[in-house]
């Protein structure tokens, strides 16, 4: 993971919406620094909290499928996969999405919130509205968060100062997680077509 990077959860929003409209909430970090993170170790970091699986997608500029599987003592499914390849796993009918997604961190590669809405704007043949999760009870945690938090404290071995030195909440420019386009946006990375 990288200073470039996205790295977030997804939830569906229960709220009533069009009838092939799904809107879904994020809840993501931004880090500050390179972190590596040994996939075995966060196997063993993740049964300590009771995390039976874990599917990792990291989403780059790359082409083709690589998938690595640790099996014990949790479950880890890590896909290394490019946009497009990403995008055919979203809207192919054999993927259930709102399965897999309760187990899934994503990591969109050298990005910002502007492209993950790009790349999630349709899935399984649904309209996709990615909204950031905040809301009247916001200042209650939410389940969505708390898995995020659960998710980083096994990546970074429950060290929670480096969490707190690695997130970049207080000097993320505007442009990293604006929901829309204006002066101050970066040129998008990701073109979907």
């Amino acid at each position: 993971m990288n200073s470039d990077d996205v790295i977030f959860v997804l939830t569906i929003n229960n709220n009533p919406t069009e009838e092939y409209t799904v809107n879904l909430i994020s809840k993501s970090i931004f880090i500050q620094e390179y972190k590596e993170v040994d996939i075995k170790e966060l196997s063993r970091m993740l049964s300590c909290i009771g995390i039976p699986k874990l599917n990792i997608f990291c989403i780059d500029k790359i082409s083709g499928i690589n998938k690595t599987v640790i099996e014990e003592p949790s479950l880890i499914h890590l896909f290394e996969l490019g946009v497009e390849d990403f995008i055919k796993v979203l809207n192919d009918p054999k993927n259930d999405f709102m399965s897999y997604n309760k187990d899934s961190l994503y990591i969109l590669r050298d990005s910002d919130f502007m492209d993950v809405k790009n790349i999630f704007n349709k899935i399984n043949n649904y309209e996709v509205n990615i909204g950031r999760g905040a809301g009247q009870k916001s200042s209650i945690l939410c389940p969505m968060e708390f898995r995020l938090s659960s998710y980083l404290m096994a990546i970074f071995k429950f060290q929670y100062r480096e969490i707190s030195r690695l997130n970049s909440f207080n000097s993320l420019h505007k442009s990293r997680y604006l929901t829309y386009n204006n002066k101050y946006a970066k040129k998008k990375i990701h073109k979907i077509e």
